[in-house]
C-alpha cells in the first residue's frame, strides 16, 4: 500500500512536468507570418502583420475614400550589381501603385480629413550578401514591403516577392499586397 502511493506520487510528477512542457513549448514555438489567405499569396511568398486590428477598419474607410499619401523608394543591391533598376523605375511603380488603389476607391471627400499615409519600397535581392547562405535565399528578384499608417502609427505592413529580374511581375506584386490589406 505504501508502494503504490509512490507510483501515483511519481506518475502524477511525471504528468504534471510532462504537460508542464507541452505548454511552454507552445507558448515558444516559433511561428512565421507567412501569410496564405489569398489565392496570389499562393503564388508569390507573402509575409504580413497586423500592428493594431482596432483601427484596420478605419484606415480602410481612409484609402476607399482616396484619403491617401504615398511615399516610396528603392533599395537596391549593396553586394552585387545592381540590375534591377535599369528595367524598373519608381515612377512608373507609383502609377500602378495609384492605379490599384483606385480600383478601391468608392468615393471621394474633402482633403483636409485626416489621411493615410502608405509608405512602400522596392528591395532588390542582394545574392552576394553574406547574410544570405542558402540557394533558395537567392532565387527570388526582390520584394514589395508595403506598410499603411495613421496618426504616426504602423498599423498593418506586408511584403511581398517577385520573381522576375527584370522586375515585370513587380505590379502583380503590388495588386496583391493591396488586396491582402483590403481583405485583413
Amino acid at each position: 500500500m505504501f508502494k503504490s502511493r509512490y507510483v501515483f506520487l511519481a506518475l502524477g510528477l511525471l504528468l504534471v512536468s510532462i504537460l508542464a512542457q507541452s505548454i511552454y513549448q507552445q507558448l515558444n514555438k516559433k511561428t512565421t507570418a507567412k501569410s496564405l489567405r489569398l489565392e496570389c499569396h499562393k503564388r508569390m511568398t507573402t509575409f504580413e502583420r497586423v500592428y493594431d486590428k482596432k483601427k484596420l477598419n478605419e484606415i480602410k474607410k481612409l484609402l476607399k475614400s482616396g484619403n491617401v499619401t504615398i511615399d516610396s523608394w528603392v533599395e537596391k543591391a549593396k553586394y552585387s550589381k545592381s540590375r534591377l533598376f535599369e528595367f524598373v523605375k519608381l515612377e512608373d511603380m507609383n502609377d500602378v501603385t495609384k492605379k490599384v488603389l483606385k480600383k478601391y476607391q468608392e468615393s471621394s471627400v474633402a482633403k483636409d480629413e485626416k489621411k493615410l499615409k502608405i509608405e512602400y519600397y522596392i528591395y532588390e535581392n542582394d545574392v552576394d550578401d553574406p547574410g544570405k547562405k542558402t540557394k533558395r535565399s537567392k532565387l527570388y528578384a526582390g520584394y514589395v514591403v508595403f506598410r499603411f499608417i495613421s496618426d504616426n502609427e504602423l498599423i498593418y505592413q506586408v511584403q511581398v516577392d517577385f520573381m522576375d529580374k527584370k522586375g515585370l511581375d513587380i505590379p502583380n506584386s503590388i495588386e496583391c499586397a493591396i488586396k491582402s490589406f483590403i481583405t485583413i
